[in-house]
């Protein structure tokens, strides 16, 4: 029995040394697994900020859509944020929404958590046509342009996709 303990003993460490490098296989893996979802998932909503240029890419069931913050201008009580929108596609879009969040920054300008955001449901009111651009004003209650930091445009949806006949 004795001997058996003292075998046991020895193999202790050998056996934790099995268990941990175990530990950090599984570790690496999980990490692996985010940074996938995390890609999957990268163009499922785009954050742009006043003075940017350049635009966002926005997955839909059509493809990718560009979006970009053509103009942001005063209005009663917020801001008016113009909105560009482009269609790559052949297909005219008819009916798109969107959640459209917006936000602050804090004095380092990072956003502010976005318990202090506020949100609207976007619907467009004209379609969009095929390889085209066309701009969309949004009204954004509670921050004056100078105060709004970001627009967070996601769950998005083309609506009617029309493919034109010739």
């Amino acid at each position: 029995m004795r001997r058996s303990a003292i075998a046991l003993l020895l193999l202790l460490p050998t056996l934790s040394a099995c268990n941990s490098k175990t530990d950090q296989r599984l570790k690496a893996i999980e990490d692996r697994l985010a940074k996938a979802e995390t890609s999957l998932g990268e163009h499922k909503a785009i954050t742009l900020r006043p003075g940017d240029t350049g635009y966002g890419l926005i997955d839909t069931d059509v493809g990718r859509i560009p979006v970009a913050i053509a103009e942001v201008q005063p209005q009663a009580g917020g801001s008016r944020v113009v909105l560009d929108f482009g269609n790559p596609s052949t297909a005219r879009l008819t009916g798109m929404t969107a959640k459209i969040e917006w936000g602050g920054n804090d004095s380092k300008g990072l956003p502010l958590p976005a318990n202090g955001a506020h949100m609207i449901n976007f619907a467009a009111p004209q379609p969009l046509l095929p390889g085209s651009w066309r701009q969309y004003p949004v009204d954004l209650a509670g921050f004056a342009p100078a105060r709004l930091g970001w627009v967070r445009i996601s769950a998005f949806d083309s609506g009617t996709v029309d493919l034109l006949s010739q």
